[in-house]
């Protein structure tokens, strides 16, 4: 399991999230509640006897249900700011996951094991616990039947980049009909706001790491990257790579966006005004339009292309 991991709020939830001092709230889910309905279906394979499959449903349906939150391993997870994020106007906080670790004592977090196919390895366990019957068959089929049911999804859910928290201690608190995890703040490293986060909101989260002692930054959608960067308030450019959040080692000069080694400017902003005369100057579209034959043209080429 990777060191820092990340979990992406609604900008809604900022205050409520720190409402308790000292203490960072975050809502559990149960997996009957999971954003996946067919992550059970990973559980076995179908084509076993219906006897067998008959005694899988049964330790299937007596699963125990702990409250479970979830964390992706990286903040710059563009379809995650779309998904929980409203559309990068929310924010990600950044957790230690060894502190978290050594604050609740045998709690489970776990990476999730991304699969297509059921495990190979549940049959066997499967086939002693409905031909044999024993009592020690059953403990072992559904341990592993557990294992699967909170920590594997398809891989079509790959890009999450997930990482489950279960409770199976109760430490999560119900708090008016909502199970929430109250994770001491000195397990929060970093706040993180998008690049649509309200003005306001953004006001508040820098409140909210001050007084917390926490980093502070705000993804970027540059030009020239699949993915943001983070610039802190005091304007720096920071990038996310398998070691975390790190000091870009190379900017541009004239946007401050993340460059490769060597170079001064990043590509866009590495067009000159020569560059962009030269190119209007041989741009057919812009002839055609100044002799007032553009739009003939373009619907002449797309009854010839099918458009």
């Amino acid at each position: 399991m990777v060191r820092m991991l990340y979990k992406y709020f609604s900008s809604e939830v900022l205050e409520l999230v720190f409402d308790r001092d000292g203490f960072c709230g975050v809502k559990c889910s149960y997996p009957q509640d999971y954003n996946d309905p067919y992550e059970l279906f990973l559980g076995v394979d179908l084509s076993v006897p219906p006897h067998h499959l008959a005694t899988y449903r049964n330790v299937v349906q007596d699963l125990p249900q702990y409250p479970t939150t979830c964390f992706s391993k990286s903040p710059i997870v563009t379809p995650m700011w779309a998904h929980y994020a409203n559309d990068h106007s929310g924010f990600v906080l950044e957790f230690d996951a060894k502190a978290m670790g050594e604050h609740f004592q045998n709690i489970a977090i776990h990476d999730v094991i991304y699969r297509d196919t059921p495990d190979p390895s549940i049959v066997p366990l499967l086939e002693r616990a409905a031909e044999i019957a024993k009592a020690r068959y059953v403990y072992m089929l559904r341990n592993a039947v557990l294992l699967h049911a909170y920590f594997s999804k398809h891989t079509s859910w790959t890009y999450e980049q997930e990482c489950r928290l279960v409770d199976q201690n109760n430490f999560s608190e119900d708090v008016s009909g909502n199970r929430i995890l109250f994770i001491p703040i000195e397990c929060v490293t970093s706040i993180i706001v998008g690049h649509k986060t309200p003005v306001p909101v953004v006001e508040v989260s820098r409140q909210i790491a001050e007084d917390n002692d926490l980093d502070w930054y705000k993804a970027i959608i540059g030009k020239s990257h699949g993915s943001p960067f983070l610039r802190d308030s005091s304007g720096r450019s920071f990038v996310f790579d398998a070691e975390g959040i790190k000091i870009a080692a190379n900017t541009c000069d004239s946007c401050s966006e993340p460059v490769s080694e060597g170079r001064e400017l990043c590509p866009w902003c590495s067009i000159t005004e020569e560059d962009d005369i030269n190119s209007a100057g041989r741009n057919p579209y812009r002839l055609l339009d100044h002799l007032g034959l553009l739009k003939d043209y373009v619907s002449d080429a797309d009854k010839i292309s099918g458009v």
